[in-house]
């Protein structure tokens, strides 16, 4: 990956991005980078990236609760 430097940032935009940071969890190079991609438009939306974590998410625990092999409720039930 390539590394880019900045120079002279002024204080108060160095301050909002570090607030901006930590109200994200992030640290500041993570922010920056994430303000970069979005006026770039190279990352998706928060929406669209929510939804896919979201679908993943449920497809993992379907293939989990839909396990005919490793069914603990009806082992339980036969007891």
């Amino acid at each position: 990956m390539a590394t880019l430097t900045l120079k002279d940032v002024p204080p108060k935009l160095h301050s909002a991005l570090r607030k901006r940071a930590e109200k994200n969890r992030r640290s500041l190079n993570q922010e920056v980078l994430f303000c970069l991609e979005r006026i770039a438009g190279v990352t998706k939306s928060e929406g669209d990236a929510r939804r896919e974590w979201l679908q993943a998410s449920e497809q993992g625990l379907m293939a989990v609760w839909n396990n005919p092999e490793d069914d603990v409720y009806n082992d339980l039930l036969k007891k």
